[in-house]
């Protein structure tokens, strides 16, 4: 079964009552089941249940997707992406605010199959992007990459379906950071939660500020959740992947 997902925002008035009947009415055209489901509050529900949507999409500039699995969910993304086009704000006309100052550099790599480096390999992958963003110097990123190992050989950092999250709080570090890597293929990060194909760096400096502990425990909580977590694994977009770390972070 095909799934596609379009991700928006709301505008400063969410998406009214009449157009969510709209909504409803453009998907009874097609066989595929669609679902709105709000990033920030981690529910969904039925687009044929406009009053649950209301519920999930009154919220000024709350980020959404739709979720549309069925045999006709290409022909259905196409219709509904000019629908959302119409009545909300896409990923670059609204850009949120975050309670702090951070970097976020993102890419998307892959690594040929077989070997038994894919963690190593990742995790100096993400110090060399923290270093190109300057979270921190070129000489610091060798003590950084061991400090994001050291951490690994504890526990393995899988934190939901999917996902990895190397972190580290030092002295070293003057701002917090973030960058993810996106594999095409799941790899073995050798957890008993399984493979990831999301490995998402977090550096933190120590002591961080209060408003930064909360910000990505938030995040961590996220991770936690089944639904934010395929919704980060399925995004293939840079300013997508953005915008729902950024969301979680909130």
């Amino acid at each position: 079964m095909l799934e596609r997902r379009i991700t928006f925002y709301c505008g400063a008035a969410g998406l009214p009552s009449y157009q969510l009947n709209q909504l409803k009415k453009l998907t009874g055209y097609f066989q595929s089941h669609v679902e709105l489901f709000n990033v920030s509050q981690l529910t969904r529900a039925p687009v044929s249940q406009p009053l649950k949507m209301l519920s999930l999409a009154n919220k000024p500039h709350a980020l959404c997707q739709l979720i549309i699995n069925g045999s006709d969910a290409e022909l259905a993304n196409l219709v509904l992406t000019d629908f959302i086009a119409q009545y909300a704000l896409s990923l670059t006309q609204y850009t949120p605010s975050v309670p702090f100052k951070i970097s976020l550099p993102l890419t998307s790599i892959g690594w040929a199959d077989g070997g038994e480096n894919h963690k190593i390999d990742t995790i100096t992958q993400l110090s060399q992007m923290l270093v190109a963003q300057q979270a921190i110097t070129s000489e610091q990123q060798p003590a950084l990459k061991q400090a994001l190992l050291a951490r690994e050989n504890v526990s393995a950092t899988v934190m939901g379906p999917g996902i990895a999250l190397p972190h580290v709080m030092h002295e070293m570090i003057a701002k917090p950071a973030m960058a993810i890597v996106c594999h095409p293929q799941a790899i073995d990060w050798g957890s008993s939660r399984g493979n990831i194909s999301r490995a998402v760096a977090m550096i933190l400096p120590k002591p961080p500020q209060k408003v930064v502990i909360m910000a990505f425990a938030q995040f961590s909580k996220c991770l936690l959740n089944e639904d934010y977590c395929t919704a980060l694994t399925l995004a293939q977009q840079p300013q997508e992947l953005k915008a729902l770390i950024i969301e979680a972070l909130r």
